[in-house]
């Protein structure tokens, strides 16, 4: 923007009768100033935005030009602003297949392909445009007569700076012992941990396992439409198991990333036996196996399946917790040292939680366990929990958080991604449910939350795995889904919050209880995401070691919508 006086105003404006968002600076230099819009809402519910200039444009501005950025490096010209042309509208028609919204950063950031329409004050504010493709104002003879206000609000109240939002500071409770209300399950989760690894699918017949209730989503939706595209890149699945030494096959295993060098292996169970090849070192840029030699200080880790193993990047180190070995459950934490390469068992104050099949999230140096199975005296079946609990590091004490918001049901087998504050939490198994839902999880203010989500959802599923993708996207990829295991993949996005099926070439054999990664953003080109799955098993006791790539596009092509 070449604005060398900051006598005019750049003004956004997106429906009838509501104040315009002035456009504020960011950054200036000698010849060129950078301005920004927030806007809050879901731009994707408005019908139309219209950015326009207010007050008299003097010669001495030379333009405006508005960009577009799709992701966070494809930067496209929007259109540009002169004197003669002073405004330009976007308006939002049925067959759309793109959402606009606008970002406070450097630039006006939008995060779609958007339209610049001529229109005047006479313009009908409900006509519809074409969304395939980008025009620019200039030389439009409708719009020669606007250069002082917005078509649709020739005059507007001053505009306010809004009040600065409260931070609501997480409380701490005393340790309370976990109150057990889950619903129990019917089945032994013991005979899925411990003797012969059945999963539940085995145990029950599919139809008494059903999404959950109270789902809300709707195909006739016309933003469900937004997301049938068909004109995108498909996924792309390569398999890397010919490379050699490699892990020997498993599920149940964890796959920590620790950065682009290195992620690390842990535990898991295959052909009926746990893993003694317990650790394993991978290379997430050359695709190569190493196991290393770990001493051992204090308690070694025992072989588990169902555990979780977090990555503190301030330490260096690596927390594993929970999980089960034959008829015994832990809740035993364990450091394991990246640097020493050893194993040091933590001794925590509090009530620790036997657990297993839970997730563990790091945030500001802190495990968040949530949901997780945990043993029941005899004849009693196992139960499933919906609590959360924190392990601090630091403090090496365990409490419980004062929680707010509608829980999720109880659950296990459920995948929790962290999307910076948030934490989506999808799927899982309590009996008889195998759910579909998601839910959101506040980590700054504790408090639950289920949003309506668009588009067509997975089927029901446990034991997929999940990793986040750039543009604050969540991959999730195969699980069970009561009866057989699955291969399909999935994004949800969650500016969007819209679900989308992915098309996938070379899809891999069903499997549930495998892991996954990102690779870092210094090793991924500028069009794709690439992710990392490792192992798994099927519903008929075979067991995985292959690795395969997942080439997951930033526009990928979408599954159509039939239903």
């Amino acid at each position: 923007m070449a604005l060398k006086e900051p006598d005019i105003l750049l003004l956004c404006s997106f429906e009838k009768n509501v104040t315009p968002k002035e456009f504020v600076r960011v950054s200036s230099e000698e010849n060129q100033e950078t301005f920004s819009c927030e806007l809050k809402g879901r731009i994707s519910s408005r019908k139309q935005i219209c950015i326009y200039t207010d007050k008299s444009w003097s010669k001495k501005h030379e333009l405006i030009e508005i960009y577009v950025i799709k992701g966070k490096s494809n930067k496209q010209k929007l259109c540009t602003l002169t004197a003669e042309n002073s405004c330009f509208q976007w308006s939002k028609s049925k067959s759309s297949r793109e959402q606009l919204k606008l970002l406070c950063s450097e630039k006006v950031a939008l995060e779609a392909v958007v339209v610049c329409a001529a229109m005047d004050k006479n313009t009908d504010c409900n006509e519809s445009f074409e969304l395939s493709k980008m025009t620019e104002v200039t030389g439009s003879p409708n719009m020669r007569t606007i250069n002082e206000n917005t078509p649709f609000a020739e005059s507007h109240p001053n505009i306010t700076p809004k009040a600065p939002k409260v931070s609501m500071k997480r409380p701490r409770d005393v340790d309370v012992t976990p109150n057990p209300k889950a619903r129990r399950q019917r089945v032994a989760m013991r005979a899925l941990a411990l003797k012969n690894l059945t999963p539940p699918s085995k145990l029950m017949g599919r139809d008494s396992l059903t999404s959950s209730p109270g789902h809300r989503f709707d195909v006739e939706d016309p933003l469900v439409q937004l997301f049938d595209q068909t004109n995108g890149k498909p996924t792309r699945c390569v398999d890397l198991s010919s490379r050699v030494p490699k892990p020997s096959s498993r599920w149940g295993h964890t796959m920590t990333h620790v950065s682009s060098e290195l992620a690390v292996l842990i535990g898991g169970q295959g052909d009926k036996s746990l893993s003694k090849d317990s650790i394993w070192f991978l290379h997430p840029e050359m695709r190569t196996w190493k196991c290393p030699e770990v001493a051992v200080e204090g308690i070694k880790p025992e072989y588990r399946i169902g555990h979780t193993a977090t990555y503190d990047p301030t330490m260096r180190c690596i927390y594993v917790y929970g999980g089960s070995k034959n008829a015994k459950w832990f809740h035993d934490v364990h450091m394991f040292d990246l640097d020493e390469r050893k194993w040091t068992l933590v001794k925590a104050e509090g009530k620790a939680p036997t657990r297993a099949y839970h997730s563990s999230t790091l945030h500001r140096h802190e495990l968040w366990i949530f949901g997780g199975v945990f043993p029941c005296p005899d004849p009693q079946p196992d139960g499933c929990d919906n609590e959360i609990h924190i392990f601090c590091p630091v403090e090496q004490s365990w409490y419980k958080p004062i929680v707010m918001g509608e829980k999720p049901r109880p659950r296990s087998g459920h995948s929790a991604t962290l999307i910076n504050d948030i934490l989506v939490v999808f799927g899982g198994w309590d009996f008889p449910y195998c759910y579909n839902d998601l839910f959101l999880l506040d980590l700054t203010t504790v408090e639950w939350s289920e949003p309506k989500v668009l588009g067509k959802p997975p089927k029901p599923r446990s034991w997929h795995a999940s990793v986040a993708l750039a543009n604050n996207r969540v991959f999730i990829h195969g699980g069970y889904d009561g009866d057989n295991p699955l291969h399909d993949a999935h994004i949800f996005d969650y500016y969007n919050k819209t679900w989308q099926e992915l098309v996938v070439e070379n899809a891999p054999s069903p499997r549930a209880g495998h892991s996954c990664l990102r690779l870092d953003s210094d090793y991924e080109n500028t069009e794709e995401d690439e992710v990392i799955v490792f192992g798994g098993g099927d519903n008929d006791g075979q067991y995985f070691s292959d690795m395969l790539s997942f080439y997951v596009p930033h526009e990928p092509k979408i599954v159509e919508i039939t239903e």
